[in-house]
């Protein structure tokens, strides 16, 4: 789905510097891979692919540019598709278009995908994409990315699950 003029300009202003900073973290860089992938990224092959295409699905909403965060050391005996994290961008167009981030990775616990589907401000539902800045980005990678490394590979489930 080819996204709005609008909705590109923002990824360009606002999105690709803040998630292009993340991806070239050396720090990151010793434990992941990162990749920053556009909206028409698919390879039917790859499991960052699945993970992307799963959220699409579970969010429903048009997905914009994607963050994902491979571990460059797998822990033994986990699904193929875990040790993978995806945060994309979606976006909802009525008067105005918003946006939020939706979030995907394996769960050990269950061996099951985890579609989270959040906000950039916790306390606005509907957020439109001229008040996103970098902060809100970087603020929810860190935040999310942070869940994946105490949880991905938990036993037990996540407090607060159902």
């Amino acid at each position: 789905m080819a996204l709005s003029a609008g909705i590109q300009a923002f990824e360009a202003r606002v999105v690709r510097p803040a998630l292009q900073e993340i991806v070239d973290s050396p720090a990151l860089d010793r434990d992941y891979q990162a990749s920053l992938l556009d909206d028409a990224y698919c390879d039917f092959s790859d499991p960052i692919d699945e993970l992307i295409q799963s959220l699409r699905k579970a969010i429903g909403r048009p997905a914009g540019m994607t963050l994902a965060l491979s571990n460059r050391v797998r822990p033994a005996g986990i699904a193929e598709i875990g040790g993978h994290y995806v945060v994309s961008v979606v976006y909802r167009e009525e008067d105005r278009v918003y946006a939020s981030p939706g979030v995907m990775f394996w769960m050990k616990f269950n061996n099951k995908l985890h579609a989270f589907d959040h906000r950039y401000d916790s306390a606005i539902a509907n957020l439109p994409i001229e008040d996103i800045t970098r902060k809100h980005i970087l603020d929810h990678v860190l935040t999310s990315f942070d869940f994946y490394k105490l949880y991905a590979f938990a036993d037990r489930p996540f407090p607060g699950y159902r």
